[in-house]
Formats: C-alpha cells, structure tokens, sequence
C-alpha cells in the first residue's frame, strides 16, 4: 500500500492535500489532511479518509493512517467522526488515538455536514514517535 499526493488544492478560507490509497497499483480510496489551525477542524479534524464501498472492510483507512503518521507535517492532528459511524470508530481505535471529547456542531457549520450528522465525537492522532 502507499499514498500518492494527488494534489493540494487551496481556496480562499482552507488549503488541502488529497492523496490517493493505492493497493496493488489500484485506488481504494483517498486520505485528506487539511491544513488549518484548531478553529477550522473543529469538527471536521485534520484528517479524513474515504474507502470506495467495494474495498471496504479490508483495513485500508487504517493503514493509510500509519503511513501518514510518518509524513504529518505537525506532531499531532485531529481526527472526528460521528458516534454512529462503526467502520471509523473502529480505525480510530484501532490507531490507538486519545479521545478528546464528543460535541454538537453548531448552524454555522451544518453546512459542511449532511443533515444526519448532528455531533462529532473528537480524536488526537500523534506522529509516530511524538509525546505529548
């Protein structure tokens, strides 16, 4: 497995850098760390991952994770998730992240959210190697 840089795509309030999984010279899905300050990733965390549903249950967000624990340009990111969200929970967990705190997203940031998503729960993910 490995990510590739796909691109880093910069507007005017956010600037990220989306990265492809790949598994055997397919991709499986993409891994984005956004680049902001506490205020902005909130609620949406530093990263986010997304598995396409064919490749799902096979650990790829997971490992994709890991690898980008060794290339995090910063000693610690936020990762959040809503509680109902199984699959992600379970990586979460899985990379051993120090859970933050759960919290209601307020209007002014519904938008970035589907309506079902009402709160997050919140996760430090640390650099490999990194303390606190």
């Amino acid at each position: 497995m490995k990510l590739l840089l796909s691109e880093t795509i910069e507007g005017q309030d956010y600037l990220f850098d989306l990265y492809y999984i790949i598994v055997d010279e397919r991709e499986v899905g993409t891994l984005v760390y956004r680049h902001a300050g506490e205020e902005d990733v909130y609620y949406e965390g530093h990263i986010g991952y997304h598995i396409d549903e064919e490749y799902r249950g096979n650990n790829y967000a997971y490992q994709a994770c890991l690898l980008f624990q060794d290339i995090m340009p910063c000693s610690s990111c936020i990762i959040t998730c809503s509680p109902d969200n199984t699959a992600s929970l379970k990586t979460i967990e899985k990379l051993g992240c120090e859970y933050i705190e759960t919290c209601p997203i307020p209007p002014s940031h519904k938008k970035k959210f589907t309506p079902n998503e009402t709160i997050k729960r919140r996760y430090l993910l640390k650099k490999k190697g990194d303390c606190l």
